[in-house]
């Protein structure tokens, strides 16, 4: 099957709700009064219904192309069944009306991202969500000088900045993805390159700026695979030198961290602690253990008026918005089985990506965001998250590897006219990419 050109207006629309799903600077500017928790901004109800025409959206966008979207969907079953699972926990959740609305949030989310993988080849759909960040990291950096008391924090982290979302580790961790974006760009993207390296100049700057030391890690692992990559063309022993560099330095740091773990805590800024994180993780596992198998309804623990979210943060003393950890959260909104059904869908997602890695540049990008994605997933709660630019990016990488290279939608249908990019789109990186 031949899939219909990609108009101008539909990669303006897929680029729209790609902003929309990063949640930069609406949230805040429509919230109502702060509830006071870092981190934690009120849902409005005005975004709420603003939301309803971007899901419709989606939903068209699935139609368009619902041959290769079902293929995807039956080929990574686990991604679509975790967001469902999301849904009917309903049935069971300690407050079922928010489980259901932001069930179906999570559901529109990931289709999002089954519909790109359907629609547009690797390199149509980075240059889009490189298009969309690079606005925002812009508009960040502008609202960081232009207007301070917005974009900079002055309570909890004076002088940290936090752009257009909430605080100072939400603009950290997207900079430093974003950074690896516009490197990976900047690699193979020739015709577009000074784009991605302003980009990427940018994106650095701010991870800086936001005084985040996971963020800092972040950008690191994915230069990191970039600069590996680029190294590893260079002929076999230059790989061989790579890989075995690579196993003794990780060795290295797992024996200093087993023995001396204070010194590289102390090279990030971090106490044993993490912060107060690990007084939350306690007591998340203490209540997951009071609902082990399907937990207490997606995000319904976290809701404001949630009993079992009081007691633990009368225990920690600390008025904590998530538990600060991908997975914690996972099993205390859908129990352990929503963490095994996780569990295959990475293990399969890293197995196609890191074969595929081996093939094209595309399993490049797709290895080093997992790697990134399962690095950010330790200290935040990204996983099956709604109305997320990185869950969508996340559900795109995981349906385009199981669609593998049998895709008929694998061969750019985009125009050039209609390319994403302030020029003709490239066709030796974009090929390669595929």
């Amino acid at each position: 099957m031949i899939a219909p050109r990609i108009s101008r207006l539909e990669l303006i629309a897929a680029g729209v709700t790609l902003f929309m799903l990063a949640e930069a600077f609406l949230p805040r500017l429509l919230a109502p009064p702060s509830t006071g928790i870092p981190g934690d901004v009120p849902e409005s109800t005005l975004l709420r219904f603003l939301w309803l025409p971007f899901y419709a959206l989606i939903g068209l966008g699935l139609i368009l192309v619902a041959r290769e979207s079902w293929r995807a969907v039956l080929r990574s079953p686990w991604l679509v069944l975790l967001a469902v699972l999301a849904i009917v926990s309903a049935t069971w959740s300690i407050d079922p009306e928010l489980s259901f609305r932001r069930g179906i949030a999570v559901l529109a989310t990931t289709l999002m991202g089954v519909y790109m993988a359907a629609r547009f080849d690797w390199m149509t759909a980075l240059r889009l969500l490189a298009v969309v960040w690079l606005a925002l990291m812009l508009a960040s950096f502008i609202a960081g000088i232009v207007a301070p008391g917005f974009a900079v924090m002055s309570e909890i982290h004076p002088g940290a900045w936090m752009g257009g979302w909430g605080e100072k580790n939400a603009l950290g961790g997207h900079a430093a993805r974003a950074s690896f974006l516009f490197a990976f760009l900047a690699w193979r993207d020739s015709d577009h390159r000074r784009a991605w390296m302003i980009g990427l100049i940018v994106a650095l700057a701010l991870v800086l700026l936001s005084r985040s030391a996971t963020s800092l890690l972040g950008a690191l692992l994915g230069l990191g695979v970039i600069g590996a990559a680029w190294w590893m063309l260079k002929g076999r022993c230059h790989a061989l030198a790579l890989v075995w560099a690579g196993v003794a330095g990780l060795g290295l740091l797992v024996l200093i961290y087993a023995t001396a773990p204070g010194i590289l805590l102390g090279l990030i800024g971090k106490d044993e602690t993490l912060t107060g994180r690990t007084d939350i993780w306690i007591e998340l596992a203490a209540a997951i253990e009071q609902k082990p198998a399907l937990g207490y309804g997606y995000l319904a623990f976290w809701g404001l008026d949630s009993e079992p979210r009081y007691w633990l943060e009368n225990a920690v003393a600390w008025n904590a918005p998530s538990g600060h950890n991908g997975w914690l959260d996972l099993a205390i909104s859908l129990g352990f089985i929503g963490v095994a059904l996780f569990a295959i869908e990475v293990a399969a997602t890293s197995w196609r990506g890191a074969r595929f890695a081996l093939r094209s540049p595309a399993g490049v990008f797709a290895f080093g965001f997992l790697a990134q994605f399962m690095l950010f997933a330790m200290s935040e709660s990204i996983i099956l998250a709604q109305n997320s630019i990185l869950w969508t990016t996340f559900a795109f990488v995981s349906a385009k590897l199981a669609l593998g290279r049998e895709s008929a939608i694998a061969q750019s249908q985009t125009p050039q006219s209609a390319a994403p990019s302030v020029g003709p789109a490239s066709t030796a990186p974009a090929s390669s990419a595929r």
